[in-house]
């Protein structure tokens, strides 16, 4: 009778300890889903701070950002649109046109920075960037060592930690004090912004529609200056005047894949202005 008393008590005993650890067990359990839910908590606060910083940022920007030869290639791209409409080439609602664009990126370490996107033009054919750049004097555009030959000791001088054949943008600006001066002005690659920009967009819109590819262009304001194109990339397109502009449009319609509908096109619209401003 002892010993059955005893086991009576241990079975007791166990079941006792078999409760407790039970209710341990699920108080450590809310306890780490309250953790958890703090952590998030404090993530998503963060997030939301830094995007909403990023928006001040970008409506602040987007004041002073516009230049003059923007507007004026703004004004080319609408002017293109209405003589394409009006040769019965497209219908109105065939070419969209968006300005002063910002886009959020993302860096490697997840920092969020804006990418600005001069213009947009939606059409059948594709989305195309179009990014200006505006420069006062003769502008030689894609040089390489290669090509300039007996000159090329002034790449050297102006790029010297530079690859061999990379191709590189000079500007050529007379001196106003002096008139047999010259300045010789090394210029950073102007594909890269635009570059940027396409993968930017991309990114952005395949994540909404899916597969998506943005054809990027460099359109130059130099001023009724000169303007020589030695650059042998096949992208971005270059482009320095509206004539050129106007018939690779009128090109790219005529010849070009009619990847997208007119619904479509204002769905793409509707996207790349939602993107704009949320994240």
């Amino acid at each position: 009778m002892f010993i059955k008393k005893k086991h009576v008590d241990y079975d007791e005993m166990i079941d006792e300890f078999q409760t407790e650890a039970v209710a341990s067990l699920t108080k450590v359990e809310n306890d780490l889903l309250q953790e958890k839910e703090k952590v998030a908590d404090k993530i998503k606060e963060s997030y939301e701070s830094k995007i909403k910083e990023y928006k001040k940022y970008v409506h602040t920007i987007e004041k002073l950002s516009r230049t003059t030869s923007e507007a004026n290639t703004h004004n080319i791209l609408t002017e293109i649109k209405r003589e394409l409409v009006a040769d019965y080439v497209i219908k109105s609602a065939q070419m969209k046109i968006l300005s002063n664009v910002f886009l959020p990126n993302k860096t490697t370490s997840g920092e969020i920075y804006p990418v600005k996107i001069d213009h947009i033009v939606i059409m059948r054919t594709g989305v195309y960037i179009i990014d200006t750049n505006e420069f006062t004097g003769d502008v030689l555009y894609g040089v390489t060592k290669g090509k300039a030959k007996e000159f090329s000791l002034i790449l050297d001088n102006l790029f010297p930690f530079e690859e061999v054949q990379s191709e590189k943008t000079i500007v050529l600006r007379k001196e106003r004090e002096n008139i047999n001066g010259l300045n010789v002005i090394p210029v950073d690659d102007p594909k890269k912004h635009v570059m940027t920009g396409a993968a930017a967009l991309n990114q952005l819109l395949e994540k909404q529609l899916g597969h998506f590819s943005t054809i990027p262009i460099l359109y130059f304001d130099h001023h009724e200056n000169n303007f020589v194109n030695y650059s042998h990339s096949k992208s971005p397109y270059v482009f320095d005047d509206k004539p050129k502009l106007y018939q690779f449009f009128l090109k790219q319609l005529k010849e070009g894949n009619k990847l997208h509908s007119e619904f479509e096109l204002e769905k793409i619209k509707n996207v790349i202005e939602s993107l704009s401003i949320d994240y």
